[in-house]
């Protein structure tokens, strides 16, 4: 049944990411690290959930931003890339700052 299962598996051609173009699978993991990092750095410094969250999708969103700017000059500005960087920065400080334990009332 096992091999089976894998031969089934190797059939298909996956892709998961085929909805997107390219630059706004960038645009989502650029913006992702971004956040991420910064609501781990302050989670660890002030462990507040509500701050690292705010702080982290402050910080990656305003790259974002910066890059869209950018953009206005040397390059095409989209407005789906910002679209694409809120989902990456929402994306990188919430994952940081889902709580793994609960804490048990004795």
């Amino acid at each position: 049944m096992k091999y089976l299962f894998i031969l089934f598996l190797i059939s298909f051609n996956l892709n998961a990411q085929f909805l997107l173009e390219h630059d706004k699978q960038l645009h989502i993991g650029g913006t992702y690290i971004i956040s991420s990092a910064t609501s781990s750095y302050v989670l660890n410094q002030t462990d507040n959930r509500s701050k690292a969250l705010l702080i982290g999708f402050g910080v990656g969103f305003t790259a974002g931003i910066a890059k869209e700017i950018w953009d206005i000059n040397n390059g095409t500005p989209d407005l789906a890339d910002l679209a694409a960087d809120a989902i990456g920065a929402a994306l990188g400080s919430v994952v940081v700052t889902i709580p793994l334990q609960r804490k048990r009332k004795h």
